[in-house]
């Protein structure tokens, strides 16, 4: 009788436990074929970019810019971002040399002597624009001389014109005086000097600048 209950008992236990077990690989089969909401592709959120601001007024805005090594370009597009824009690279018919020595005893002579390098870009039509942005890197303590033969390529008589540049250690004041005397009858409002080693917070400065020109809010 003994016998007989212990393997009835045995029996039930069995049966008990092979239910648990295909009720544990029941969930987890299921548990498989679903996953978190979070997981699921396109459920974060992602940073639209904004739009480019219209100008004040709908005024028509340059982003005029030499650039030798990039750093300036690199400003310039920060600007044609913010604002609704035409983005223009100013180039010259003979590129710089790429030696730093070299390049530096050509600048040093170039500023001395008042020399405007020919340019191999024109703006077709520089009389629609409002507003002009001016970027160079800073060369000898004043502005590159590919900008001197920017400013005096135009007349920007009745424009705001607007300088920016970047630099190692010199101050811009030189090359904003130079802005100033050869766009005498332009409204040139403040500049802006990105200078070596700050290139990691410029963008910000950037848009900073610009909120203070009223250009952006």
């Amino acid at each position: 009788m003994c016998q007989k209950n212990n393997k009835m008992i045995y029996s039930m236990v069995k049966r008990i436990f092979l239910t648990m077990m295909m009720a544990a690989a029941t969930c987890l089969a299921f548990a498989s074929c679903t996953s978190d909401p979070s997981d699921e592709p396109g459920r974060q959120e992602e940073e639209t970019p904004s739009e480019p601001v219209t100008p004040p007024d709908g005024q028509k805005v340059l982003v005029a810019y030499y650039s030798h090594t990039g750093n300036t370009r690199q400003i310039a597009g920060y600007i044609h971002e913010a604002i609704e824009s035409d983005l223009f690279a100013i180039e010259v018919v003979n590129p710089y040399p790429e030696d730093y020595d070299e390049h530096l005893e050509q600048a040093r002579r170039e500023v001395a002597e008042g020399y405007l390098p020919p340019l191999s870009t024109q703006v077709e039509d520089m009389a629609q624009y409002d507003i002009v942005f001016v970027g160079y890197p800073i060369w000898v303590n004043t502005a590159a001389p590919p900008i001197a033969s920017f400013l005096s390529n135009y007349d920007l008589s009745g424009k705001t014109v607007i300088p920016f540049c970047t630099s190692g250690t010199s101050s811009a004041e030189a090359s904003y005086q130079l802005v100033r005397r050869l766009c005498p009858d332009s409204d040139v409002k403040e500049g802006i000097q990105i200078r070596r080693g700050t290139y990691d917070t410029a963008h910000e400065r950037v848009l900073d600048w610009l909120r203070g020109l009223g250009m952006i809010q």
